[in-house]
Parts: structure tokens; sequence; C-alpha cells
């Protein structure tokens, strides 16, 4: 199954929920990519925290955790993230698969509290300012847990009805759904344009235009961003050497994964699992 995100209309439906409920928002494919998020200003704590490739990492590989345990459970999950606010996501369904997240949070939920302990170190790991770290949080809205699930439940509701209302288009057997099964079943070797279109007994034209409308991008970057996303994967949840975890997304030769994924990750691929949070 291969699902397309109308993001026009989904952003302005998060624009509209951020509007009511002053929560930041965004939405997540299956494969762990942010598609569109709101507001556009990011707050200036999460900001401040991003802007060290280190803390932009650690607020993705959480993230990750986030959506891997909707995932399991198939219902919302809230948690802290590695800086200490509060996130929840909530799995965007269609019948028992998952097709994507809602993400919503960035608040804290102890009004008057300041982690001073949390902070400080955090400020000293990400090489940030503490006082700027510190006047930056105090900026951070406060939600109690009440208001926390009563905006779960609005977009757990929503969730039901994104592919009714052209939100979200699902395709089962046309050609993108099975050059995305294909890409998903060789992400473990090299895969070229001319391996997909002798496979598929069709022109380049016709693969780079499937691309663009399903994907969203070339097709290289598309086979690039699922051997990422696979390796964030692995890296975050499981013991594999990252050797391994290169051989699992087709790459043989260590350093040159090593480069390819600081490259298009910020961070290499041992301190990103470093700084990925505990899996239970």
């Amino acid at each position: 199954m291969l699902v397309n995100f109308n993001l026009e209309r989904l952003d302005k439906l998060l624009y509209d929920f951020y509007c009511l409920t002053g929560l930041t928002v965004s939405i997540w494919d299956a494969e762990l990519r942010q598609l569109s998020y709101q507001p556009k200003e990011m707050r200036g704590f999460c900001r401040l925290v991003k802007s060290s490739p280190e803390g932009a990492a650690r607020c993705h590989a959480s993230d990750i955790l986030l959506c891997r345990e909707c995932e399991r459970t198939g219902s919302p999950a809230t948690h802290y993230c590695h800086a200490g606010l509060v996130d929840t996501a909530i799995p965007i369904r269609f019948k028992d698969t998952v097709m994507g997240y809602m993400m919503f949070g960035q608040v804290t939920d102890e009004p008057g509290q300041i982690p001073g302990d949390l902070l400080e170190k955090l400020a000293t790991e990400l090489e940030i300012a503490p006082g700027a770290l510190l006047e930056e949080y105090g900026r951070v809205p406060q939600y109690d847990s009440e208001r926390t699930a009563a905006a779960a439940a609005i977009l757990k509701m929503a969730t039901r009805y994104l592919w009714l209302s052209d939100y979200i288009e699902i395709g089962y057997h046309t050609d993108a759904a099975r050059i995305d099964e294909y890409v998903h079943a060789h992400i473990d070797r090299p895969i070229s344009v001319q391996d997909i279109c002798a496979h598929f007994g069709i022109s380049k034209n016709r693969l780079y235009a499937l691309s663009h409308e399903w994907f969203k991008m070339p097709i290289g970057d598309y086979i690039i961003s699922v051997r990422i996303a696979e390796a964030k994967r692995l890296l975050t949840l499981s013991d594999l050497s990252v050797g391994e975890v290169a051989a699992r997304v087709g790459i043989r030769d260590y350093n040159y994964f090593t480069k390819f994924f600081k490259e298009n990750v910020g961070v290499p691929p041992l301190r990103y699992r470093k700084q990925a949070p505990p899996t239970e």
C-alpha cells in the first residue's frame, strides 16, 4: 500500500489546530519523515536546542521512539523528550496499517518548576549558553495532562477521516506502490534507475514522473531517504554494529556509510546511536 499525503490541505489542518490550541503540531509518514508542521516559526527553546547538530539528532531520535511506541500499541503515546518537554503522537491508521503519525506538544506540564539540573547538563553537552537555554525554557507554554488528553482525543478523531476527505490518498496496485515495495525489498543492495526501469518495463521519464507525484522527490533522493530511515531505525532499536547496519541498507563500505550518514543526518552513526534515548 502506498500513501500520498495532500500536504497543502494537511498543512491548513495543522495550522487550524495550532491556532485553536497553541500547540505545535506536525505530521509524519510511516518512514518517520516529517512532512509538515505548524507553526513555521519554531519555539525559541527548541530552535536553540536544534541549533546544535547533536541537539537536532537527539530531537529526531526522541521523535522516532515516540512514533515507534504508537506503532507498537496502535494508540496515542505521550512522553518527555530528551530536553524535558512533553510530546504526544497519534498513529494515523487505515484498517490494520499505520500510515503515519500526528505529533503535538513541545510544552511543559509542571507550572512554576524549571528543571535546572537537566537544563544545565543539556547546555553543557550541546555547548549552548545555560542562561539562554533557561530563558527560552521559561517561555515554553504549560499544558496540564487533562488538556493534553483532550487535544489527543481531537486529533485521534481527525485521523480517522483523513483518507475519507482527500487529505490522504491510498494506492494499492499502482506502479508507484510496486516501485515503493521494490525499493524497500531491495534496500540491502545497490538500486539504480536502470534496475527499476528494467524490472517494471517502464521508461526513465515515467519513473521520474511517478516519483515526483507520489514520493514528492526525485527517485534517487527517495532511495536515499529509505536507506537513511532504515539506518536510523536499526541504530535506535537494535544492537547491530554500525558495519552490520551499513550492510542492511546496501552499503558495504564502513567509511563510506559513516560519511553518507553524517551528510544526510548531521552526525556520524555512532554519535546518533549514543544520543538516542534508551528503549524500554
